[in-house]
């Protein structure tokens, strides 16, 4: 599970809060801002996101980087003109990201939510159990009835994205989990990261029989949309990605395997697996959905299982994870989850122009 900035302890303290019926209702769904990249990446940012990438440029390299939490960075914020950044905290939910794509949570992780035409919709990582609720006035929000997601589709088995499955279960959804994973949901093991918990959140962490195992190369049909999934082991056994093409554009989910701009899955559990997640990342630069030479996937948009939201040129988040992946394999460094405070990264964007 990666590491937070107590987002995910915050709402672990929370569990016992109940919230009330949501009633369906058809608010005008916001536009996501967006901004530029260095590299000309359109970008839905976090504020986590901007505020340490900013700073990454503004801060000299003679100067240490502050405590990536508390108050030290926040006086480095101040003292940089970054305390009153241009996003909000977290991005604003329930949002339409685009055409039949939305976003339903963003606390601690994202949720994604698909409209697969009559058939159903499609929900992507439901997250902490807490959220449930959440979720489904979000999905009341947008226009849709609760009763209509009829598949849960997990980028992988760690609590932050799979805990709610057994309640959407319940609530009629399918689940759908790559093959290497379903052993963790169906018994709670130790790849879930429940020994996050309190010893009694842990004890009672539920568990269920996956619908639908996914297998590498397998595609989903669910209602009007189809799903390619891609095997990529390293962050978990079951890690799974998967592709979907909507308006001629290759949209990969990437769960904690890809995320933007050199962000990484956290590999420091015991059963994290740095060759297999750099074949992993290998395979996303070199995905092929056919086997002609015209069958090469250029990724065009990133919907990441954390962070920032990437809406074009998606592959480049793809080649600067797969070369620090690889750089970190080589010399037998760490792979880290959060790039920013890497001697590294911070000479890569002391370097790049503003926009």
């Amino acid at each position: 599970m990666p590491r937070y900035s107590g987002a995910l302890a915050a709402v672990l303290l929370a569990m016992s809060r109940v919230a009330a019926p949501a009633t369906l209702a058809q608010p005008a769904i916001p536009t996501l801002p967006t901004m530029k990249t260095e590299e000309g990446q359109t970008v839905i940012y976090d504020r986590y996101t901007w505020q340490r990438r900013e700073l990454d440029k503004r801060l000299p390299l003679n100067l240490p980087w502050p405590d990536n939490e508390g108050t030290a960075i926040q006086a480095a914020f101040k003292a940089y003109g970054l305390d009153q950044p241009p996003v909000p905290a977290t991005i604003p939910i329930p949002s339409r990201i685009m055409t039949d794509i939305y976003l339903v949570n963003t606390v601690p992780n994202l949720t994604y939510l698909i409209d697969a035409g009559p058939a159903g919709l499609v929900l992507v990582d439901p997250g902490l159990e807490l959220n449930t609720e959440s979720i489904l006035k979000n999905v009341e929000k947008l226009g849709f009835s609760r009763s209509a997601i009829k598949w849960v589709v997990n980028t992988h088995a760690h609590l932050d994205h799979a805990w709610a499955d057994a309640h959407f279960q319940r609530l009629g959804a399918k689940i759908l989990i790559g093959r290497g994973d379903v052993a963790a949901v169906e018994k709670a093991t130790d790849v879930t990261a429940r020994s996050a918990l309190p010893p009694a959140m842990a004890a009672a962490y539920p568990t269920f029989k996956v619908d639908w195992p996914v297998d590498d190369g397998e595609d989903l049909v669910l209602g009007n949309k189809t799903f390619r999934a891609i095997w990529t082991p390293g962050h978990t056994p079951g890690s799974t990605c998967y592709l979907l093409t909507i308006d001629g554009k290759n949209i990969l989910f990437g769960g904690d395997t890809l995320l933007f701009d050199y962000r990484l899955g956290f590999q420091g559990n015991s059963y994290a697996d740095d060759p297999a997640y750099l074949a992993s990342l290998r395979k996303l630069a070199q995905f092929r959905a056919t086997p002609s030479p015209a069958g090469k996937v250029r990724w065009d948009v990133l919907l990441p299982g954390h962070g920032a939201i990437v809406l074009d040129r998606a592959y480049l988040d793809v080649l600067k994870a797969l070369r620090q992946v690889e750089w970190d394999v080589h010399t037998g460094a760490e792979i880290k989850a959060l790039p920013f405070y890497d001697d590294d990264y911070r000479k890569l964007m002391f370097g790049r122009p503003t926009p």
